[in-house]
């Protein structure tokens, strides 16, 4: 089990671009269109007309660099890579571009966000902005696909495939169409990574690891819970502090009941559709500096379950400059 090193937070969420306010408001299902204002989020030209999943991730990411000192561009491009989680960031303009071809035919599509029907552009997209020539890869696990991001990240550092590295999730807004529209995750949550024992310009917010598993619908065994669980707790010196960010469904209610029986100090929350509200939690608290051994737990209707264990240090001075404000919830019309 491979460990990242976490040395700058981004977001970008309706209201705030502050790691520190990612759990301050109900971001899930309020946000209206437009919430972005793109112009003072991304300054230059080739950015009003992305998918908004794809101004998000980018907003996101250029906050972190700028709070990570450069410690991306710290090392050569060719040892930089870039993994992205996301479930839904791809559906509005899939509605839209099929809205399109109903109405007007396939020749009306905009040029510049007809590729975005692949879920890999949106990494895509972040690697030629930050000149990533190492690896980009794309994972789409339902609500794990963060986590499972962060995992992904941390072994290939491990083994070598790159010196630092993008781990992001993206979501947009549902179509009002799609079930669990109402309670969408939307904005974007980015992390420069580096392995635990490399030399970096910028201060450490402490290290994640991550544990996955599967829990069958209706199943009654738990091994793979047990496992990924004595995975990360083997070494701790107390009782972790545990978030679970879980839904009602039987495989969100069985993870749930598992950790009733394991931990004293349980929180549950609930799990916005998509992948980026663990995430949201996960930065919250390394941005609050909140202590060691915090395990975050987050589990899907279709059986995926991951654990996230936080070793942040101990609360003193902020590490990094407070970013500044670039998002306005109040912005209207800045998604053409």
């Amino acid at each position: 089990m491979s460990t990242l090193n976490v040395l700058g937070v981004g977001v970008c969420l309706p209201g705030t671009d502050k790691p520190t306010e990612a759990l301050s408001s109900v971001i899930t299902g309020g946000p209206g269109p437009g919430w972005l204002d793109v112009a003072a989020a991304l300054p230059g030209r080739g950015y009003k007309r992305l998918p908004p999943g794809c101004q998000y991730l980018l907003a996101a990411t250029a906050n972190a660099q700028a709070d990570a000192d450069g410690a991306l561009f710290a090392v050569p491009a060719d040892r930089r890579g870039i993994v992205v989680g996301t479930n839904n960031a791809g559906m509005a303009l899939l509605d839209e571009q099929d809205r399109t071809i109903i109405d007007a035919g396939a020749d009306a599509i905009a040029p510049l966000s007809a590729p975005y029907f692949a879920m890999s552009l949106f990494a895509s997209r972040l690697a030629t902005e930050h000149r990533v020539n190492g690896f980009t890869l794309t994972v789409n696990s339902p609500r794990t696909a963060a986590l499972d991001a962060l995992a992904a990240g941390a072994r290939a550092l491990a083994a070598g495939r790159a010196d630092a590295l993008v781990v992001g999730a993206t979501e947009e807004t549902l179509p009002d169409c799609e079930p669990g529209a109402d309670s969408s995750d939307t904005g974007a949550v980015a992390l420069i990574c580096a392995r635990p024992d490399a030399r970096s310009p910028a201060p450490s917010y402490g290290t994640v690891r991550v544990r996955t598993a599967f829990l069958a619908p209706g199943a009654t065994a738990h091994r793979a819970l047990e496992n990924a669980w004595r995975d990360l707790t083997a070494d701790t010196d107390g009782p972790p502090r545990v978030d679970a960010i879980v839904d009602d469904s039987p495989v969100g209610e069985a993870v749930l009941a598992w950790l009733g029986n394991r931990c004293a100090d349980l929180a549950s929350f609930p799990a916005g559709v998509g992948a980026l509200t663990p995430m949201r939690h996960l930065v919250a608290a390394l941005a609050a500096r909140e202590g060691r051994h915090r395990i975050l737990v987050t589990a899907a209707a279709e059986g995926n379950v991951a654990f996230a264990r936080l070793d942040a240090p101990l609360p003193t001075t902020p590490l990094h400059p407070q970013q500044n404000p670039q998002q306005n919830p109040q912005q209207k019309g800045n998604r053409t």
